[in-house]
């Protein structure tokens, strides 16, 4: 981890969460934009060999959030999560995820997008780090859906 006060620093930003029950990630997001003043958008995308299996675009007006739709539903929501972690983590993205963004998002325009961040290993500091609050958001969550009501990754379909 980054530093010793990850333990704490994690616990207060879970603690802060409104998590619904059951849980629901559409929900989920939503709150959390409402939260933030910020929208979170979901975006499920079925990523090809070779790709991040999440990812997360910052642009001035909204957060986009991509996760692998061809998953089960716990993963999708694992993945989905993990990103979110990086966003409330404030984490900063590298430029070389440009030509993944404009694949996956060719309708924002790219002098708006401030952060773009994937994942695709968990070897960086950062990804640990963003692994380990997703966890614990996953342990906070105290009721789930149960099988066939219905579970609900996301309310459309990417970039809306």
């Amino acid at each position: 981890m980054p530093d010793r006060g990850w333990k704490r620093r994690h616990a207060a930003i879970v603690r802060e969460l409104d998590i619904p029950e059951p849980f629901d990630l559409a929900e989920f997001a939503a709150r959390l934009g409402r939260q933030r003043n910020r929208p979170v958008r979901l975006c499920p995308v079925a990523f090809t060999a070779g790709r991040p299996c999440g990812l997360w675009i910052a642009t001035t007006e909204a957060d986009y959030v991509y996760y692998e739709r061809g998953t089960t539903p716990f993963h999708a929501i694992s993945i989905a999560l993990h990103e979110i972690a990086h966003l409330l983590l404030g984490h900063h993205g590298i430029t070389a995820w440009q030509d993944l963004a404009r694949w996956l998002a060719p309708n924002l325009d790219s002098a708006l997008i401030q952060i773009i961040l994937g994942r695709s290993a968990y070897t960086t500091p950062e990804e640990r780090d963003a692994e380990t609050l997703a966890s614990l958001m996953l342990e906070r969550v105290t009721a789930w859906p149960r099988i066939g009501s219905g579970l609900r990754l996301s309310a459309g379909r990417p970039g809306r």
